[in-house]
């Protein structure tokens, strides 16, 4: 069976050639891309235009045959299945109610016979004819597909793509499996062309439910079309510190990638690709059957433009995209987002819309913004290849580097480590890493890991990278998913509960200063808190409150959503909470950091209206404490000025006597000891001054300085 009777043989070849179309950038070739919204002749499958045979009536298609896989070959006989369009599907037995963005034309069976239980997996066939010409010059084809809850591709017998079986659990054709918690999901999957063979082949796909209770089931097949190799996805992460950035892509083509960078200023406009410095990705297949990369840009230098592009000559090169690192002082800035969420809202292509009209707003008003940290929960739906597409999609995304955390409506998937190159991944614990960024040091940890032995691997986590690095740093920032302290319903959730009452008393051990999260929606800012205590001020809290914690306090901060795809409501008065704001328009919060203030200042996208302003800072370092003592007196008709600083404090100190007549420095003067010099005035007489004492802690620079006046004295 040809797949559309409008596509003439060699079509394929043709629209391939016409696609692999090269330009010239520098001395290196730049594939065009080709994608999944070709012309319908030109592709093999549609929604419409295919016709499957399908099976439907929770019966193993291949029996007791060993090889279980022999229903999805071209000879296996199927002549007795049901013939019919997508796209299929049923909720609770009925052709409607799924939705309107996934209508039904073929009704499956969904209930075992005489039952209300679910099929747990149904079996499509179909065949699509190819010539040498079709194939020739074609290294892949990509297809688009709507699935739920699990599905797994096969050509002519062999597997090409599991979608929402990332553990690969799916054992057996008659076998229940798949997230059930989402609406069905868009996803994309890459078909090697050394699949198919010139003649006849065969595409088959098996569609699982994920528990016998489910209550629908929906697959449409929306195209298959030749792809001369696609670069796509392409993130820039946070580097290990800010000499670092780690860069994520996806390529349609199998093979090896690599990361080429060069500074801006040195290639004058025209990047020289043979003379620029590569890394070599690190790769492996995706949950969609791409190719996944992870590399890393090192050697970096502060204030300077870089371009950069990944790829290789096999897989086509990424456009040139350039990114700036600004400042590796002690001063600067970065911003905050709670959940985007992708397709929360219902329509994906809204929400992709919005956030990136928010990052363009974001990044204008802050143009100098050092990287860019998100809450979690990028998509909604973990599966969904177009949605970490929409995510990705904004130019900010590869020009400025950005931290993510796992969301709960990220971690079903491995597309969400697969789709980020985070830096300093624990080897024990799922998803847990670090970095830093000049005097900040960040540690991350995946939140959705909740139960007592995971928050135990959290904790030793924390212990091990704070506990080394925590001392070189200014500021010490972790960051996770779900909020510990928010003003919604989720903070009554068990899980949140459980990590809030273990890890609380951690952070304030640890002497964490700021926790950012996201998950519930409602921006809140809670109260300084000693361990899971909240630390109330005599005055209410308000909009630039200026904090001094101690040392084991605590400011905890949950970001609301920075798309306005999803918001949540006030669920009451919590204990915790400073301040909240549900004003239901996306938001974004700016940290401007120094060595003694980290402010956040959270703003509305739209308006730019100030939520809520804090300021934690450090209480000035106090110097040696000094007694001073100063006299004047007359010796052999000269009058002499006499200092005496006695050290006080608990430590020795450095100290420096300084007169108008002359300095003196003493080394390590011991705790109840003194440094003593009479200066002489070199006259008979003096008049009324002061003198400056300085004293400073060898270990670590802090110093006190005491301005202390003496007497006149005339000698006569």
């Amino acid at each position: 069976m040809k797949p559309h009777a409008s596509r003439r043989p060699g079509a394929l070849a043709r629209a391939a050639a016409s696609a692999l179309a090269v330009s010239l950038v520098g001395t290196a070739l730049v594939a065009a891309t080709a994608t999944p919204t070709a012309a319908a002749d030109e592709s093999l499958l549609s929604t419409s235009g295919t016709t499957w045979r399908y099976l439907d009536d929770n019966t193993n298609p291949a029996g007791a045959d060993p090889n279980q896989r022999a229903w999805t070959t071209t000879a296996f006989d199927d002549s007795a299945w049901k013939t019919a369009t997508g796209a299929f599907g049923a909720k609770r037995g009925a052709a409607t109610g799924i939705g309107a963005a996934f209508p039904i034309t073929t009704l499956l069976t969904q209930y075992i016979e005489g039952t209300t239980t679910d099929v747990p997996t149904f079996f499509f066939r179909t065949d699509v004819e190819l010539t040498a010409a079709d194939l020739d010059g074609v290294p892949a084809f990509e297809g688009e597909i709507v699935y739920d809850d699990a599905a797994i591709v096969y050509v002519n017998g062999e597997e090409v793509v599991r979608l929402g079986d990332d553990g690969r659990e799916i054992t057996e054709n008659l076998q229940y499996h798949g997230n059930g918690r989402t609406d069905p999901v868009t996803g994309t999957f890459v078909v090697p062309a050394d699949a198919f063979t010139p003649g006849e082949n065969t595409i088959s796909v098996a569609l699982y439910q994920d528990a016998p209770t489910s209550s629908d089931i929906y697959l449409d097949v929306r195209s298959l079309v030749p792809t001369p190799g696609e670069v796509r996805d392409v993130a820039l992460n946070v580097g290990a510190d800010e000499t670092q950035a780690n860069v994520a892509w996806f390529s349609t083509l199998p093979g090896a990638g690599e990361v080429q960078w060069a500074r801006a200023d040195e290639a004058g406009g025209e990047v020289d690709w043979r003379t620029a410095a590569t890394s070599s990705s690190r790769n492996g297949t995706a949950a969609d059957g791409a190719t996944y990369h992870h590399a890393t840009i090192t050697g970096l230098e502060e204030d300077s433009d870089y371009v950069y592009r990944v790829g290789s000559a096999a897989t086509g090169w990424s456009a040139p995209t350039t990114f700036t690192t600004g400042t590796f002082g002690d001063e600067f800035s970065a911003l905050f987002v709670g959940d985007a969420q992708i397709g929360a809202s219902g329509n994906a292509a809204n929400d992709a819309a919005r956030w990136a009209a928010n990052l363009d707003t974001m990044t204008a008003r802050h143009p100098d913004t050092a990287f860019l940290i998100s809450a979690g929960d990028q998509v909604d739906s973990a599966g969904n290849a177009a949605q970490y597409t929409g995510f990705l999609a904004p130019r900010q995304m590869r020009e400025l580097r950005f931290a993510v955390q796992d969301g709960n409506h990220d971690t079903a998937s491995a597309l969400y480590d697969q789709h980020y190159a985070m830096p300093n991944l624990s080897p024990e614990q799922r998803r847990d890493y670090w970095y830093s960024y000049n005097n900040v040091l960040v540690v991350a940890i995946d939140s959705n890991d909740s139960d007592p032995a995971e928050i135990a691997g959290h904790e030793a986590f924390l212990r091990d990278v704070i506990g080394t690095r925590g001392d070189a740093y200014d500021w010490v920032v972790v960051t996770f998913h779900h909020s510990l302290y928010s003003q919604a319903f989720h903070s009554r959730d068990t899980d949140v509960v459980r990590m809030r009452e273990a890890l609380s008393p951690v952070f304030s051990e640890l002497g964490v200063d700021l926790v950012l999260a996201g998950h519930d929606h409602i921006y809140t800012r809670s109260y300084l808190m000693e361990g899971a205590t909240p630390v109330v001020p005599d005055e209410a809290p308000a909009e630039g409150d200026v904090l001094t914690p101690d040392e084991d306090q605590v400011l905890y901060l949950t970001g609301n959503s920075s798309s306005g795809s999803k918001f949540y409501d006030f669920d009451g008065a919590k204990p915790w909470t400073a301040r909240w704001e549900q004003s239901r328009e996306a938001s974004y919060s700016d940290l401007d950091v120094t060595p003694t203030s980290l402010t956040v200042t959270t703003y509305t996208t739209g308006s730019q209206r100030v939520v809520d302003r804090v300021t934690l800072q450090r209480e000035a370092a106090a110097g040696p404490a000094l007694d001073v003592e100063t006299s004047t007196r007359c010796l052999a008709g000269t009058a002499y000025v006499a200092v005496r600083a006695t050290n006080t404090g608990d430590v020795p100190a450095d100290v420096v006597l300084a007169t108008p007549f002359g300095t003196r420095t003493v080394a390590t003067v011991a705790p109840g000891k003194a440094a003593y010099q009479s200066f002489s005035t070199r006259s008979a007489a003096v008049d009324a001054g002061s003198v400056s004492v300085t004293g400073t802690v060898p270990d670590d620079g802090t110093s006190s300085v005491r301005d202390v006046a003496y007497p006149a004295v005339a000698c006569g």
